[in-house]
């Protein structure tokens, strides 16, 4: 039994495939790259057809029809959609109405509780570094809640678009990576400014969840970093934390694998 897991974010889409009891994850493309050449970008990667095909979404409603009907054409199967719930595989959901809850939260959360012992799991948050920052605690079981803030380049494009002239001096896209924090703190041009300024902002506001959601309940909260800057900021967050790129894809393989359980 082949199975394809897809994480369709608002930017960019992953996926991993499980043959049999065989996990791969094969990391991810753009959404515009994946929709304007599914052969070169994804079908490349398969030999054979599929039995089945799951996804979770934050996509919006014309870039999800076009992918389910790329799927079903190659593959003459319907992908399976899997969604937050009220309650599954041990967590709970913590937002007063679960169905607002973000599926790829949702399922970055269940891929937290499968790296976690299932007989005394560890307290964790989830940060997934999107289109969107999103901050989730999980303790005992429970979603505590979250909070969701502008990802960088949000930051960097609204920065532009209400600053006059700055967008002068910022290039689309551009990378944090390219911002050298190692060689000097402060920037000495304006484009290093934004780049350097959104990032340790956001990396303060991490930070300071991090420390007063320890301090308030008396714990040592594991870190998860997940999304597509996830990298950009594991050095600047003052706690031991964990790099999984494909968190909301081992969470999604969680959760069917419990159907079957």
């Amino acid at each position: 039994m082949k199975k394809v897991f897809l994480d369709i974010g608002n930017s960019r889409i992953k996926w991993a495939v499980v043959d049999n009891s065989d996990y791969q994850f094969y990391g991810g493309v753009l959404l515009t790259d994946f929709l304007a050449d599914p052969e070169s970008h994804f079908f490349a990667h398969f030999e054979s057809s599929v039995d089945q095909v799951y996804y979770c979404c934050v996509a919006n409603a014309k870039n999800l029809d076009s992918i389910k009907n790329i799927i079903q054409s190659k593959w003459q199967l319907f992908p399976i959609e899997l969604c937050s719930q009220q309650s599954c595989c041990s967590l709970e959901c913590g937002y007063d109405d679960f169905h607002l809850l973000g599926s790829d939260r949702w399922m970055a959360m269940q891929g937290g509780m499968s790296l976690t012992s299932a007989s005394n799991p560890s307290p964790f948050i989830v940060i997934d570094f999107g289109t969107a920052v999103t901050i989730d605690a999980v303790r005992d079981g429970k979603h505590l809640g979250g909070f969701i803030v502008p990802g960088l380049t949000s930051l960097r494009n609204a920065l532009a678009k209400d600053t006059a002239d700055l967008n002068l001096f910022l290039e689309p896209n551009k990378s944090s990576d390219e911002f050298d924090a190692q060689s000097t703190l402060l920037a000495t041009n304006t484009e290093s400014g934004i780049l350097g300024g959104t990032l340790y902002m956001t990396a303060a506001f991490i930070n300071q969840i991090i420390m007063d959601l320890n301090a308030q309940l008396q714990t040592e909260f594991k870190v998860f970093l997940t999304g597509g800057d996830a990298k950009t900021f594991v050095n600047l967050i003052d706690s031991n934390v964990i790099l999984e790129e494909d968190l909301v894809l081992k969470g999604m393989l969680r959760i069917v694998d419990s159907v079957k359980s």
